[in-house]
């Protein structure tokens, strides 16, 4: 299992970090970087300190059965995402997330949690499921690949939070969105415990891993387009073309079809009509 932590913890920080630390602006960078420290604890002092202790007084108060299961289900949202914020609590860490920064922040604080949050499950695991702790590292495949795509699925629910703050100054709505967004990503994994699913295991787990794998592209999506803006992106991805219409020369967007490398069913956004488009060719520099 330690092996395997390694692996996850190093390509975590390689895949995700990496671009974290080359698109964030020079002077922000250390901020950035404090942000993600300071959220490394957070998923065990959360499952230790806060859940361990809420469950034990529930299961006390309520007694064993159905209504306890359900609350279960909301543990994670409702102590991850705002621990994921506590930053904020910081005067200079709210001055420094700006509009333009928030997709970076949101990485940073996300990935830091998930890095830890790695090492959470990998002790808990070794302590109450040693035979699977004891397994060589590349049969713990499914666990580095999980816990690689809660890294980007962990950035996504915290860019909703700060957006809805940021950008809309709405800090309580922002936090609860992001809480809704992190209980839908767990509740298939539920459904399959419950039996929901159908009682084929092989399928019922194939669809959790669907919705997981759809998660975590949606939300590496959506730090791509805060990061760099849905028309930026669009023309870095698709180029710009010349409307068989009415002549002009647009950038590209992300709503078309597809056809080929660079053939594409697309409206042209000045006469409003569809036509199949080809990227138009750089011009080359002339002295």
């Amino acid at each position: 299992m330690s092996t395997a932590l390694v692996i996850a913890l190093a390509l975590g920080l390689a895949i995700l970090g990496t671009p974290l630390w080359l698109l964030t602006p020079r002077e922000q960078r250390s901020c950035v970087l404090v942000c993600l420290v300071l959220i490394l604890p957070m998923s065990w002092v959360m499952f230790h300190l806060v859940r361990l202790p809420a469950d034990k007084w529930l299961i006390k108060a309520l007694g064993e059965g159905e209504f306890l299961t359900w609350i279960r289900t909301a543990y994670a949202p409702l102590t991850e995402e705002p621990a994921k914020l506590w930053p904020l609590l910081l005067p200079w860490v709210r001055r420094s997330i700006t509009r333009e920064n928030v997709a970076c922040f949101a990485l940073a604080l996300g990935l830091g949690f998930a890095l830890g949050e790695m090492v959470t499950i990998a002790d808990l695991v070794t302590v109450r499921q040693p035979k699977i702790a004891a397994l060589p590292w590349y049969e713990l495949g499914g666990f580095i690949q999980e816990r690689l795509m809660t890294c980007g699925i962990h950035a996504g629910m915290t860019a909703v939070a700060l957006v809805t703050w940021r950008l809309h100054s709405r800090f309580a709505l922002g936090l609860l969105l992001a809480m809704i967004a992190h209980y839908l990503a767990n509740f298939p994994i539920s459904m399959k415990n419950w039996g929901w699913l159908g009682k084929n295991a092989e399928v019922s787990m194939a669809i959790v891993s669907i919705w997981v794998v759809l998660y975590f592209l949606a939300a590496i999506a959506g730090l791509i387009v805060l990061r760099f803006g849905r028309s930026r992106l669009s023309t870095m991805l698709y180029g710009r073309a010349r409307c068989p219409g009415c002549g002009t020369i647009y950038d590209r967007t992300l709503w078309a079809v597809n056809m080929g490398p660079s053939l594409r069913y697309e409206r042209c956004p000045h006469c409003r009509k569809w036509h199949t488009t080809t990227a138009l060719k750089e011009e080359p520099d002339t002295l």
